[in-house]
């Protein structure tokens, strides 16, 4: 951490200003220290050069061990450039536009899609993330001069309200057991006029062609019954010691990998809690069986859904971003007061089906 930065920071709790101990290194950062809230009195560690908010949480836990085991698997190299093309395709903000700025990433791991946007020439990249993950992503970008990683609560950021010029969150607040409040405290973070992007789980991950078929509709059923696959494996797999299913993942997935790609022996994979690729390297067959399968919470979304978020938070230019199948991505800016009244008229509550009367409301789209 660099002196300098103690200007973004505040207490989690209070808000309250903090006063900074420690001495830095050559490199003017501080590898260890305290940080103290002047009003509450509390008291956070500096360690690894990371300010540490928060320590655990049950919802995150499991992405720690995740990736400081698979800690370089998803990041760019000449092997691939997946994470390259999730930030385009899902949030797709370009470097005129990144140059310069303030961004904070919700949820970060170890540091994939905070590479990219670091590589786009912002003033700083913040990776926050709640697990120790984040030793992850020191160890990966902590070299960068623009890339500065805390450890911290989604739901209560050591940030003051209108920090952030951009504000992002890919593939994780799905996980946490408040996706909308997640979602609300992202936008409390960002700038008016500040732009905000989220991508999330989809219902279905079938990318299904719009003509019907009883082919088609057959598909779409063996998906349903995947899915059901996937949560009769999490019932158990979320239950197992950590240390075991990572064992799982490290060394049988991979032959999974393999069988995966031999023509109608790769179906075997279906018969154990598996998510295996046939055109990335073995790595990610392992860290994303470990994704799916040992995180404790798993919400999907439809894009109407999230799009409401984004009405109701006051945001404007909301853009639903073409993606791949399976994630649910758009983009909005946050508007001034008087924007905001007038986008009221286009929140809507959804209808009960035909002959009901009243609306239908989930409680994932409430906020």
């Amino acid at each position: 951490m660099k002196p300098e930065y103690l200007q973004l920071l505040c207490c989690p709790d209070c808000q309250g200003n903090l006063n900074l101990s420690g001495e830095c290194n050559a490199d003017g950062k501080l590898e260890s220290g305290l940080l103290t809230c002047r009003s509450c009195e509390r008291c956070f560690p500096i360690r690894g050069f990371i300010p540490r908010f928060f320590e655990s949480s049950f919802y995150a836990d499991s992405f720690g061990p995740q990736w400081k085991t698979f800690a370089k698997t998803q990041l760019d190299s000449r092997q691939t450039r997946e994470s390259e093309i999730r930030f385009e395709s899902e949030i797709d903000w370009r470097e005129s536009e990144l140059s310069g700025k303030t961004i904070i990433e919700l949820g970060s791991g170890a540091g994939r899609f905070v590479d990219v946007v670091s590589r786009l020439k912002p003033k700083l990249a913040i990776g926050l993330d709640a697990s120790d993950a984040v030793d992850a992503a020191q160890a990966n970008l902590g070299d960068r001069d623009n890339v500065f990683i805390v450890q911290a609560d989604i739901f209560k950021p050591p940030f003051r309200s209108g920090s952030f010029d951009f504000a992002y969150s890919i593939g994780v607040m799905h996980h946490t057991p408040d996706p909308p409040g997640a979602f609300r405290k992202m936008v409390e973070l960002t700038k008016l006029n500040g732009r905000v992007g989220v991508s999330l789980y989809e219902i279905s991950l079938y990318e299904r062609p719009n003509l019907n078929s009883l082919k088609v509709s057959t598909v779409e059923l063996l998906w349903a019954v995947n899915m059901w696959r996937c949560e009769f494996f999490r019932a158990i797999t979320t239950r197992i010691p950590e240390s075991w299913f990572l064992a799982y993942c490290k060394y049988f997935v991979p032959v999974l990998h393999w069988v995966n790609k031999i023509p109608v022996l790769g179906n075997v994979r279906y018969l154990f809690p598996a998510t295996c690729y046939k055109h990335l390297p073995v790595g990610w067959s392992m860290v994303d069986t470990h994704d799916t399968y040992a995180t404790k919470i798993v919400h999907q979304y439809r894009h109407k859904d999230v799009f409401q978020w984004f009405l109701r938070n006051g945001l404007h230019s909301i853009v639903v971003n073409n993606g791949r199948a399976g994630w649910v991505s758009l983009t909005g800016t946050k508007s001034p007061a008087a924007l905001v009244e007038e986008m009221q008229r286009a929140i809507k509550e959804q209808p009960l089906g035909p002959g009901q009367v009243g609306s239908f409301t989930p409680s994932a789209t409430t906020i």
